[in-house]
């Protein structure tokens, strides 16, 4: 039986995840068409921005993302304890510091996942914090896992090409038989989709260069506004994202519906030094001051409602046959820590739809 085509919208975590798993199948052959590959930085291309870390804000209800987080930790453990880790993926302390306890608090999720996690001891707090957990997790070099998943596609034997659709159907040819949208951002304006509910979260970061594993922790820092809703709860939040080659990561803001590329230099002053007063650790004995590498502004492919992740059959009349369409975008700013268990579950409804199909 001949191999079935699929054709992958979006070069981002999302969709070089989906690819990887699909080109895995024996019975697919998969091509990625982007405008943007790992390599490119450009306003347009939201996955290398991101910090990344895996830190859940999942509701206890919400059994869906749940499990894609918790199969997308397991995943990234996996790999950053290989013996040959080249993923840009490294475990480190994780800690969550609210200047207040929230109302709302709950006991994340998590709780009894994580590795380690307790809450703090007043001792360890920082100035001006009241609360704080801590527990294992893992930091994501975002350009190098970019690479990484896309050397590891293309040695499966995937295919690429660069191109600017303007439609969904654009990139669909004789020998077609689905299309996943991971377009992110572009699903608001691609046509066939259209989708009303993706708009922009703005967040704008810091790099800095210190000593290689100077800095083998992770932070979240809320604001008394912020609640335990995550960074789009409101308030402002504070980070810091260490990467496998002495690159750490500030940040943050989160600003909806603004898709601006330029930097604010005064709120990138105020970020690094909101990061430095709650942890002073940042910053080496023998240096004054950081060195910065870049400012970066990437905007997060949110979605009203969540994420979108579902198929449908079309009828094409010009090729005279039945056509999957899969939609896996809207992940906002949790992509890189949901994307692998998302992905598993866009192959598992390709197969599902594929067998009770008759096509």
């Amino acid at each position: 039986m001949p191999k079935k085509h699929i054709v992958i919208l979006g070069a981002g975590v999302i969709g070089l995840t989906t690819a990887t798993l699909l080109q895995q199948e024996k019975e697919f052959e998969v091509t990625v068409i982007a405008r943007h590959f790992p390599g490119d930085l450009s306003i347009d291309y939201t996955s290398p921005w991101a910090g990344a870390h895996w830190r859940s804000y999942a509701t206890n209800d919400d059994s869906r993302l749940i499990e894609y987080e918790k199969k997308t930790f397991h995943h990234f453990w996996n790999l950053a304890k290989a013996s040959k880790n080249n993923s840009g993926i490294m475990i480190v302390d994780g800690f969550d510091y609210w200047d207040r306890l929230p109302d709302d608090f709950s006991e994340p999720w998590f709780k009894d996942f994580s590795p380690e996690y307790r809450h703090l001891d007043k001792g360890e707090l920082p100035i001006g914090v009241e609360f704080g957990i801590t527990y294992k997790t893992v930091t994501i070099n975002a350009p190098v896992y970019l690479n990484y998943l896309l050397h590891t596609f293309l040695s499966l034997g995937g295919t690429t090409q660069r191109a600017n659709l303007s439609h969904l159907y654009d990139c669909i040819k004789n020998d077609t038989d689905i299309v996943i949208n991971c377009s992110g951002i572009h699903s608001k304006t691609l046509g066939g989709v259209e989708d009303t509910n993706v708009y922009a979260a703005k967040g704008q970061t810091i790099v800095v260069q210190l000593p290689r594993s100077h800095v083998n922790w992770t932070f979240e820092r809320y604001s008394a506004g912020c609640g335990s809703g995550g960074i789009a709860a409101g308030g402002v939040i504070t980070y810091v994202v260490p990467r496998d080659n002495g690159e750490v990561l500030l940040g943050g803001t989160y600003v909806e519906h603004d898709y601006s590329p330029e930097p604010d230099l005064e709120e990138a002053s105020a970020i690094v030094q909101r990061c430095l007063s709650t942890r002073p650790d940042l910053l080496p004995h023998d240096q004054t001051n950081l060195v910065i590498k870049k400012n970066c502004v990437g905007l997060r492919p949110c979605r009203k409602g969540g994420m979108r992740i579902d198929a449908e059959w079309i009828y094409l009349e010009n090729f005279e046959k039945k056509i999957l369409i899969v939609h896996n975008y809207g992940h906002g700013c949790y992509g890189f820590q949901s994307s692998y268990g998302a992905a598993l579950d866009v192959v598992k409804i390709i197969n599902s739809s594929m067998f009770n199909s008759k096509i």
